[in-house]
């Protein structure tokens, strides 16, 4: 028992150890985990319009206003925080056709178009309304079974 102790703190402390210099994680097909800053967050016509950025991307989202929303593992989003990001982007059927003169509208309002330097994502899975939640647990939604290229 002692020794699967120390073999399992040993690891932890060599993980630990290891830099991360990447913050964006591509986990498989659409879904991308990533850290990233708000530097944005409007409110219009009953959605919030999330615009993020960290080292490598730029993008927005939306989420519906949900007032009524209550659960004491969200937390309000400030400007300006680094969170942690599981993102959905948006999946074409045929990959050769190009999406030229798009715009992508809710209630109204047009929350991306092709010419922006921000990419369009379709859903953040760990923020409703504008909570997020920091206790996000990845692991059920880590492929155990990667695509290798």
């Amino acid at each position: 028992m002692l020794k699967n102790f120390i073999l399992i703190l040993t690891l932890s402390i060599i993980t630990s150890c290891i830099p991360r210099k990447n913050t964006q994680y591509v986990l498989h097909g659409n879904y991308v985990l990533t850290k990233a800053k708000f530097f944005k967050i409007e409110t219009k016509n009953g959605i919030h319009i999330f615009h993020f950025k960290n080292d490598s991307i730029e993008g927005v989202f939306t989420k519906v206003v949900d007032a009524s929303f209550s659960n004491k593992n969200y937390r309000k989003i400030k400007l300006n925080k680094k969170y942690t990001l599981y993102l959905q982007k948006q999946i074409y059927a045929n990959l050769r056709t190009q999406v030229q003169d798009t715009q992508i509208i809710e209630n109204n309002i047009v929350v991306w178009k092709n010419g922006m330097k921000s990419q369009h994502f379709v859903d953040c899975e760990n923020i409703t309304g504008n909570q997020i939640n920091p206790r996000f647990i990845l692991l059920k939604y880590i492929n155990p079974n990667p695509v290798k290229y």
